[in-house]
């Protein structure tokens, strides 16, 4: 996890081959102005209930975005090489016609031990025992089935890198 001018950065990979669906990710995580708004309803919100100024800091998200299992292992190669490796990467399970995620999730692992993953489908075909045998350790990975709430999910993926 990255600080700078006390505001949190976390930086995130997301893989999906659906644009639609990264453009959701790009919206609940990457939107500075929707960052504001939640700062400006925090002091709002202390003010009126009288909770003086110590309000939650909301992180900054840092969002690489791409379309295929392939390219996120280089991107994360990459990043791991410059010495600026990504807190949380965002797998889809299924991205015809490369790579699974789950591929994609265990060579990103090798490279990086430490990295929180995450895994999306909207398939049940592959269990969290699976995934967990398959991209090891548990305690580093995770499982979210579609539909899903992409502003909860931001939440969750800020509170990971937190308890990290």
């Amino acid at each position: 996890m990255n600080i700078g001018q006390d505001q949190e950065h976390i930086k995130v990979l997301v893989a999906d081959d659906d644009e639609a669906v990264l453009e959701c990710y790009r919206e609940a995580f990457g939107d500075e102005e929707a960052t504001d708004h939640m700062k400006a309803l925090d002091a709002l919100a202390a003010e009126l209930f009288d909770r003086g100024t110590d309000v939650e800091d909301h992180p900054i998200f840092d969002i690489v975005a791409c379309t295929q299992g392939d390219d996120a292992i280089k991107v994360a190669a990459a990043a791991q090489e410059a010495g600026d490796p990504f807190d949380v990467v965002i797998l889809d399970v299924r991205m015809p016609p490369g790579i699974d995620g789950v591929e994609a999730g265990s060579q990103i692992r090798k490279m990086d031990p430490d990295v929180e993953i995450v895994f999306v489908t909207g398939f049940s075909d592959i269990t969290l025992h699976e995934l967990q045998r398959r991209v090891p350790p548990p305690m580093r990975l995770h499982y979210f089935n579609k539909p899903l709430s992409f502003t909860q999910l931001a939440e969750d993926v800020a509170a990971m890198v937190r308890e990290h």
